[in-house]
């Protein structure tokens, strides 16, 4: 039987180069992108339409969305009747997504 030793570098840092990683969460952060993907008619009404059409999975449901940008699709379920939801956001755009919950009165 192996014994896993505790390690001080994440799989995540071993595999990724930090300039590469850098570039990504700077990429999402900024506000252009984020309204593209807003924008994006067909794609935003499909998670939206899907989200709120089936309120059976989310109603007194804890939804984690990882990597939430905007947070728009924390906000369908939230709108759906999620009891929770937990909108987690590594780049700078989370700053803004804050700044819509508290402007939508969500942060109950």
């Amino acid at each position: 039987m192996e014994v896993k030793e505790e390690k001080d570098v994440s799989v995540f840092t071993e595999r990724t180069e930090e300039s590469s990683a850098s570039q990504y969460f700077q990429f999402y952060g900024y506000l252009s992108q984020q309204q593209n993907m807003m924008q994006d008619f067909i794609r935003t009404s499909t998670y939206q339409k899907a989200i709120l059409d089936n309120p059976i999975d989310f109603t007194g449901k804890v939804v984690l969305d990882v990597g939430a940008g905007s947070g728009i699709l924390s906000f369908f379920a939230y709108q759906s009747g999620a009891s929770k939801v937990y909108a987690v956001e590594a780049s700078s755009i989370a700053v803004h997504a804050g700044r819509l919950v508290e402007a939508n009165k969500a942060d109950d």
